[in-house]
């Protein structure tokens, strides 16, 4: 005795056919995230499509979209308590297996550093790009000799801070200095005014 995958009803697609032995979860890439929840993540596995519900723990994740093959399940992820949690998914052919999905703690709010400012020299009447190399200078505010320059971007690594230099007052070697919401950092060697 044979069992047909075919449906009977012309309506139904095979793509829409369930998973015969229900939902199967893989994998939930990438596997961890904040605590605060807001991040987008991909649910792999087979038979998913036609999710109705997808939970972290006992707190349901907002579903983004999904792929007609049920091979993929895309979430936003809700906010938790940081630690390991279950996610499952629930669709027509009932309930997955459940993936670990790791809420991280809050990391440590770091001061900013400054090694370097590059280049290290220009005019009186500023309008100098410039480049400032360290760490933690995501959100910094640059001042040269106490004067706000104006912030073009940091990178994502927060490691490179790009601006412009304001006008000096006078020439001569101004201390230049990044403040983020952390803390302050001053740039060895400052800025020279020429």
């Amino acid at each position: 005795m044979s069992t047909s995958l075919i449906s009977s009803d012309p309506s139904r697609s095979a793509a829409q056919l369930p998973f015969p032995f229900g939902p199967l979860l893989l994998a939930a890439l990438p596997g961890a995230g904040p605590a605060a929840g807001g991040n987008t993540i991909q649910l792999l596995g087979l038979g998913l499509s036609g999710a109705t519900s997808v939970l972290f723990g006992t707190t349901p994740a907002t579903i983004v979209s999904q792929d007609v093959l049920g091979l993929t399940v895309t979430v936003v992820v809700p906010a938790h308590a940081a630690g390991v949690v279950p996610v499952t998914v629930t669709n027509a052919s009932g309930t997955s297996n459940s993936v670990s999905y790791t809420y991280l703690g809050t990391p440590t709010p770091m001061p900013p550093t400054a090694v370097s400012i590059n280049p290290a020299s220009g005019p009186v009447v500023g309008g100098t790009p410039f480049v400032i190399t360290g760490t933690n200078l995501t959100g910094g505010t640059v001042t040269v000799n106490g004067v706000p320059a104006t912030v073009l971007g940091v990178d994502p690594t927060g490691t490179l801070l790009i601006g412009i230099t304001p006008t000096g007052a006078a020439a001569g070697n101004v201390p230049v200095v990044v403040t983020t919401a952390y803390g302050s950092a001053t740039v060895p060697g400052g800025y020279t005014y020429v």
